[in-house]
C-alpha cells in the first residue's frame, strides 16, 4: 500500500502544474462550445458519455478535465504496478510503474484533454486483463473481464488490441486450462461480432477518402514505406524523449538509406535479437510483453491511415509492453555484487529524475496555445502547426507575423479550408477586400467551411450597404 502512495505522490507532484493549464489545440472546439462533446464523429459512445458527464456536471473548466485526466493516468500507473507484481519482484514493478508515470513521451496523453480516451481505454482494458491474471479464474471473471474489454473498445477502436492480448496471455500461461481459453474465445468473438454489426448498421465505419492529412493522401504502398521510420520514432521517444512535438505530418515518399533502409536494418536486428533471447531463455513473460508491444504498435503503423503520421500519445499503450520486456530481462539478470546493485539503482534513480524534470518542463509547454505551438514549431513545420501558430499570434494582435504563418500553411496544404479562411481574415483587416473574398471562396470550395460562409456574407453585405450610400 505504501508503494501505491509513492506513485500517487509522484504523479501529483510532477503533474501539478497541469491543473492550471488552459485548453489548447482541439480542446477549444471540443470543450468550450460543448458541441463536439455531445456528438462524436467516431463510434466511441462510452468516452462520449464520460466527456458529456464531466462537461454537464462540472462545466467546461480546463481544471476539471485536466484533473480527471491526471487521476486516470495515476490510476493506470497503479494498475501497471499491480500487473507487473504478478510477474516481477515488487521493487522492479514499482520502478517500471514510476517510469511509465513520469515518462516525458506520455505528457501529451495526459495534457491533451481531447486525448483522454488513450488513458481511459488503457485503464479499462487493464482492469479487464487483470481479471484473467490469476491462479483461479471463474466464469464471472471471464464474463466481466471480457465485458470490460468491450467497454474499452467503446472508448477507442485501438482497444481491440486487448482481445488478442488476453488470448495470447491464456495461451502462454494457461494453455492447459482449455475451458477458460475456449470460454473467453467464444465470448470475445460474440461480443466483437456484435460490435462490428452495430457499427455497420449505424454507418460508423472508419473509412477515409483522400483525407486532410498528408499520410491519408498517399497510397498504401507509400504508407508501408513509412513503417520503419514510424517504428524507429516510437522506440526513439521511449529511449530519448527530448525532441517532443505535436501535429507531426511528415511522410517518407521514397526508399532511401536514411529514411528506410537504415531504420529497417536496425529494427530487423532488434527483432532477431529479441527472438534469439526468447529461444535461448524461453522466457514466457518476455514473450507476452513482446507481443504486447507488437500488437499495441500495429494500429499505428498507417496500414489504415490515421490523422497524423505519429503521435506521442499513441505510445501510451505500447510502452507498457516495452517496460514489461525490460522487467522480464531484469528479473533474469541476477546481480550478485552489492556494489553493482547500488550502481544500477543509482542509474535508475537518475533516469527517473531526468524523465521527471523533462516531463515537468513539457507540461509547462502545454500551459497555453502560444507556448505550445511556438515551442513545437521549431521541431515540426506541419501545415497544422503553422496555422495554429498564426491563430495564436492573431489573438494577441501580431497580425503581420500571423500572416506569414497562414501563408506557409496554405503552401503546405492548399487543399485545406481553415488556413485559407484565416488568411482571408488577415487580408480583410488590411482592407484588401478582393483578396479576402477570393480566399474566403477558396475555403468554401475546399471544405464548405461555415466561418468562410459567414465572413464572405458579411463582406458582401458591407459592400452592398456601401454602394447604397
Amino acid at each position: 500500500m505504501k508503494k501505491t502512495w509513492v506513485i500517487i505522490f509522484l504523479g501529483l507532484l510532477i503533474y501539478f502544474p497541469l491543473l492550471f493549464n488552459g485548453f489548447v489545440w482541439d480542446d477549444e472546439v471540443m470543450f468550450q462550445t460543448g458541441t463536439s462533446v455531445q456528438s462524436n464523429a467516431y463510434f466511441r459512445p462510452v468516452i462520449s458519455v464520460v466527456y458529456w458527464g464531466i462537461y454537464n456536471i462540472f462545466g467546461s473548466k480546463p481544471f476539471v478535465f485536466h484533473f480527471f485526466q491526471l487521476i486516470f493516468h495515476v490510476v493506470t500507473a497503479i494498475l501497471i504496478f499491480y500487473l507487473f507484481k504478478r510477474f516481477f519482484k515488487e521493487t522492479i514493478s514499482l520502478i517500471l510503474a514510476i517510469i511509465f508515470l513520469v515518462h516525458p513521451a506520455l505528457v501529451e496523453a495526459v495534457s491533451f484533454a481531447s486525448a483522454m480516451q488513450e488513458i481511459t481505454f488503457t485503464m479499462t482494458g487493464m482492469v479487464g486483463l487483470y481479471l484473467f491474471v490469476g491462479k483461479n479464474i471463474n466464469y464471472h471473471q471471464i464474463f466481466f473481464g471480457t465485458f470490460l474489454l468491450l467497454m474499452a473498445l467503446l472508448m477507442k477502436e485501438t482497444a481491440i488490441v486487448f482481445f488478442p492480448l488476453v488470448f495470447f496471455y491464456l495461451l502462454i500461461f494457461r494453455k492447459k486450462d482449455r475451458t477458460v481459453l475456449i470460454s473467453y474465445s467464444v465470448l470475445a468473438v460474440i461480443l466483437l461480432i456484435g460490435y462490428f454489426l452495430f457499427r455497420i448498421s449505424g454507418g460508423n465505419l472508419y473509412t477515409q477518402g483522400p483525407g486532410l492529412f498528408p499520410i491519408m493522401r498517399v497510397s498504401l504502398t507509400t504508407r508501408l514505406i513509412n513503417i520503419p521510420m514510424i517504428v524507429l520514432y516510437y522506440l526513439g521517444k521511449f529511449i530519448y524523449p527530448m525532441d517532443l512535438a505535436i501535429a507531426q505530418h511528415w511522410v517518407v515518399r521514397t526508399i532511401d538509406f536514411r529514411n528506410f533502409w537504415s531504420p529497417l536494418i536496425l529494427e530487423i536486428f532488434i527483432f532477431i535479437s529479441a527472438v534469439a533471447y526468447i529461444i535461448k531463455t524461453k522466457n514466457k513473460v518476455f514473450i507476452f510483453f513482446f507481443l504486447w508491444y507488437l500488437i499495441g504498435l500495429l494500429p499505428h503503423l498507417q496500414i489504415i491511415p490515421l490523422n497524423m503520421t505519429v503521435a506521442e500519445r499513441w505510445l501510451y499503450f505500447p510502452m507498457i509492453g516495452l517496460l514489461g520486456m525490460g522487467g522480464a530481462m531484469m528479473t533474469q539478470l541476477k546481480i550478485k555484487s552489492e556494489k553493482l546493485r547500488i550502481i544500477t539503482l543509482s542509474i535508475t534513480i537518475i533516469i527517473i529524475l531526468i524523465f521527471s524534470g523533462r516531463s515537468f518542463i513539457r507540461i509547462m509547454d502545454w500551459r497555453n496555445g502560444l507556448s505550445l505551438f511556438s515551442r513545437d514549431i521549431r521541431h515540426d513545420s506541419s501545415f497544422d502547426l503553422q496555422n495554429n501558430m498564426g491563430v495564436e499570434l492573431f489573438r494577441v494582435g501580431e497580425y503581420t507575423r500571423a500572416k506569414k504563418y497562414f501563408e506557409t500553411s496554405v503552401k503546405l496544404a492548399p487543399y485545406w479550408w481553415v488556413n485559407w479562411n484565416n488568411l482571408g481574415v488577415i487580408y480583410e483587416r488590411e482592407k484588401n477586400y478582393q483578396k479576402a473574398k477570393e480566399y474566403y471562396q477558396k475555403a468554401i470550395d475546399n471544405g464548405q467551411y461555415y466561418l468562410a460562409y459567414e465572413n464572405l456574407s458579411k463582406l458582401n453585405k458591407y459592400f452592398q450597404e456601401k454602394n447604397k450610400k
